[in-house]
């Protein structure tokens, strides 16, 4: 009898739950959306329309982008037109199904997002007039670039002059449809691999990174061994914990949670340790909304590490998410990623110098419009080692979702280099991130949702792989010209001189047509020239140093005739009535310094002239001393002596004969040069 009474209560408690209606659901839905479980709120939202789906629990992903369902009024009726255009679906009807299409692409359960997408696309709904380019992005993000590139198409012509952003984003989803189809995008000499279970074990591994050296590895994870305060009311595989592993020959072992204190019943990760190892930057977000976002602080003084605190309000402006800290090579320099006011769309990447002791110097600065679009930019890595930023994107042409970007700072100029997609395979039709790479750029991690997955359920989770890169391969080739007629200058010599002094000088000599070619190393800076006899050398700096391929260079040389007689410098001035040297003399003869490095097979007069005003004796004497003062201050810049001829001649060789007007003076008072001796240049080789 008690177990019939029991049945009983249970059916009647089931019958009680089955009951509850359809705006409840909507209402469960609405809130899991918004808190960014999307998992749940695909279950929530299925109820409306099928009632025997079960609602599931929050699913423990790292922190994603939010874009806000439409408003619309779910309970109200459609007029007549607006339901025989939606196939007679209520708008509450239309809106529940463009929800679950959504909650199952922000999930990125791209297969149940396609099916979804259809179904809203098929009800022809005038709420949501842009649904073709939402079924292309999941038919994207299914490798189906063909079936796509079609949807795109339909949602640029649906959406000109009338929504510039879902024009904008057609056209980039077009480009990136026939990216995928072009070879020049894929790097054969890339190979990537999911690694094992000491990474990928539970129900999501993201954001690796560097834990102060390459063979020290740290990432994220959701699994059961996480922290929580409560075990009853928190179940620790719906949260991330941070770990490291360690990497000796290629093997990885000696898995542990961080020996920081920064693993919390929160969710942690994105982590940086700077490379003096003394502080520790990382993201922390709410296990119950994920909207709350932070980057954490920590620091190692007095011999120990100190609570972990959040950064002042200038990096996590309140109301606002801030997440993926990383630093310059001297921690001089944070950036991360925000979506607080004053960027170019959702998520942006932002810097701001700051202190040893973690402390800011002003307000944010956003990186600009060229790195961050009105979509997401997130997971920023400087690879100090070539000056650039790695980071993901998906306001830019890629394959589908998230794809990894790079960007080169010029020291020169201090500008950033237009963002260049990485191509495949880093890069996949759906979100890679967390892009990280060893100084020798031969070998990194990056985090993919590629894989369906097992743990999940539904959709894929984020991974970590590995990648491993041929040696990038270089080369220089050119002509050497004859600067007066462009003919080709057989039998040049060019000197290859390792800058840095790291490496001994090698040398070439051009063939019949003028031509050379020669390999390079990698991480070079060379200073180049090329001398024939009978010729002015020519010279150039060429690096390989912070390049991220490999590359062929193109350098050619342009050798002028040594011409007969005195070659005037012009603009050398002295004190008047002396031989001294005025500082805009000196300057000019810098470059004449420089002249004479270059040919250095070269010996010179330098010759110094006077005007026919004085006694012959009087301008010879301080014509002399004049080229003496040049010649010394040539030497003291490390032109060897015996290069070096003074020789002053007065009056004796002018310009203009009979001299009368003070501009014809001031053409026969020069200073000048010839060339007297040159060795023989290949006896340099």
């Amino acid at each position: 009898m008690k177990r019939i009474v029991a049945l009983v209560f249970l059916f009647s408690i089931s019958i009680t739950v089955f009951a509850q209606s359809k705006r409840e659901w909507l209402e469960y839905g609405d809130a899991a959306f918004k808190n960014g479980d999307y998992f749940t709120a695909a279950n929530f939202y299925l109820k409306v329309v099928d009632r025997a789906t079960p609602p599931d629990i929050t699913r423990p992903y790292e922190i994603r982008p939010y874009y806000p369902p439409a408003k619309v009024k779910k309970d109200s009726l459609a007029s007549k037109d607006t339901l025989k255009k939606a196939n007679k679906l209520s708008e509450r009807d239309q809106y529940v199904i463009h929800q679950i299409a959504e909650s199952y692409r922000l999930n990125r359960d791209y297969k149940n997002a396609e099916i979804w997408f259809k179904k809203s696309l098929d009800n022809d709904s005038p709420l949501y007039p842009y649904e073709s380019y939402w079924y292309g992005d999941a038919l994207m993000k299914n490798k189906k670039y063909a079936a796509a590139n079609l949807q795109f198409e339909n949602a640029m012509n649906a959406s000109e002059k009338k929504d510039s952003a879902i024009f904008r984003l057609s056209k980039f989803k077009i480009a990136g449809c026939y990216m995928a189809f072009d070879t020049n995008f894929t790097h054969k000499d890339i190979f990537t691999t999911e690694l094992d279970s000491l990474f990928n074990t539970g129900l999501s591994s993201f954001a690796v990174n560097y834990y102060g050296d390459p063979n020290t590895i740290q990432f994220t994870a959701a699994r059961n061994t996480n922290t929580v305060a409560d075990p009853k009311t928190q179940k620790s595989q719906y949260t991330t914990d941070i770990y490291t592993i360690n990497k000796t020959d290629n093997v990885y072992g000696g898995l542990k949670k961080i020996d920081l204190a920064v693993n919390t019943d929160k969710n942690e990760g994105s982590g940086f340790l700077t490379f003096d190892k003394n502080s520790y930057f990382f993201t922390r977000w709410s296990t119950t909304n994920r909207n709350e976002c932070s980057i954490y602080f920590s620091r190692f003084m007095s011999e120990k590490w100190w609570p972990a605190g959040q950064m002042n309000d200038k990096i996590n402006l309140e109301g606002y998410k801030s997440m993926n800290p990383t630093l310059s090579a001297d921690g001089s320099v944070i950036y991360f990623s925000s979506n607080r006011p004053g960027g170019y769309g959702k998520m942006d990447i932002w810097y701001e110098p700051i202190d040893e002791e973690g402390r800011t110097y002003g307000e944010p600065i956003n990186m600009g419009p060229m790195i961050n679009t009105p979509e997401d930019e997130i997971s920023p890595f400087f690879h100090y080692y070539t000056n650039t930023l790695y980071y993901s994107s998906n306001g830019l042409p890629g394959f589908g979702g998230l794809d990894v970007f790079r960007t080169t700072f010029n020291v020169d100029d201090s500008v950033w280099s237009a963002p260049k997609n990485v191509g495949q395979p880093i890069n996949s039709s759906t979100d890679d991130s967390y892009f990280v790479m060893e100084h020798n750029q031969r070998h990194g991690y990056f985090t993919s949702d590629r894989k369906d997955c097992a743990d999940c359920k539904d959709g894929a989770c984020y991974k970590v792989y590995a990648f491993d890169k041929a040696p990038n391969v270089f080369d220089l080739s050119g002509v050497v010209y004859n600067s007066e007629n462009n003919q080709v200058i057989p039998n040049a010599l060019l000197t290859f001189k390792d800058i840095r002094g790291e490496k001994e000088p090698f040398y070439l000599i051009t063939d019949s047509v003028g031509a050379y070619f020669t390999p390079l190393d990698e991480g070079v800076e060379l200073y180049v020239k090329a001398q024939k006899n009978k010729f002015f050398g020519d010279a150039g700096n060429f690096s390989s140093l912070g390049i991220t391929e490999s590359q062929h260079f193109v350098k050619d040389f342009f050798l002028s005739p040594i011409p007969a007689g005195d070659i005037v410098i012009p603009g050398i001035e002295y004190d008047y009535d002396k031989a001294t040297l005025r500082p805009a003399s000196k300057k000019i003869l810098d470059d004449l310094t420089a002249f004479l490095v270059l040919n250095n097979n070269l010996s010179v007069e330098i010759s110094s002239h006077t005007d026919n005003r004085g006694s012959d004796e009087y301008n010879m004497k301080l014509s002399h001393e004049r080229a003496k003062s040049c010649v010394e201050y040539l030497i003291s810049k490390g032109i060897s002596a015996d290069r070096l001829l003074a020789h002053g001649y007065g009056e004796t060789k002018p310009l203009v004969e009979n001299a009368q007007t003070e501009e014809e003076h001031q053409k026969n008072r020069r200073t000048a040069f010839r060339p007297i001796k040159e060795s023989d240049i290949k006896n340099k080789k």
